[in-house]
């Protein structure tokens, strides 16, 4: 029988590198956007208060999923470390 917290982890685990993929690929469009603010700086007739403040609320979320890929990783390491000491 399949130790129940080695599943958990592996679950976890698997977990963790599906959000560090979403994370790249956030993280990429982010800079794309980044990109195109630095390439159209203000000007008459343009703004980039919009862009920027896009920017931010972008960033913003990519920090939390970044804060949420940490914390699985402290998680799986805390499973491991238990299940070692169990064992």
């Amino acid at each position: 029988m399949a130790n129940p917290q080695l599943t958990a982890a592996s679950f976890l685990s698997r977990s963790v590198e599906d959000e560090q993929r979403r994370f790249a690929q956030e993280a990429e469009r982010l800079a794309e956007q980044a990109a195109r603010i630095a390439a159209n700086p203000p000007a008459i007739g343009r703004a980039a208060s919009g862009d920027l403040t896009r920017l931010i609320a972008e960033a913003t979320y990519l920090l939390k999923r970044a804060v949420t890929i940490e914390a699985g990783i402290e998680a799986v390491g805390l499973m491991s470390a238990e299940t070692a000491t169990t064992e």
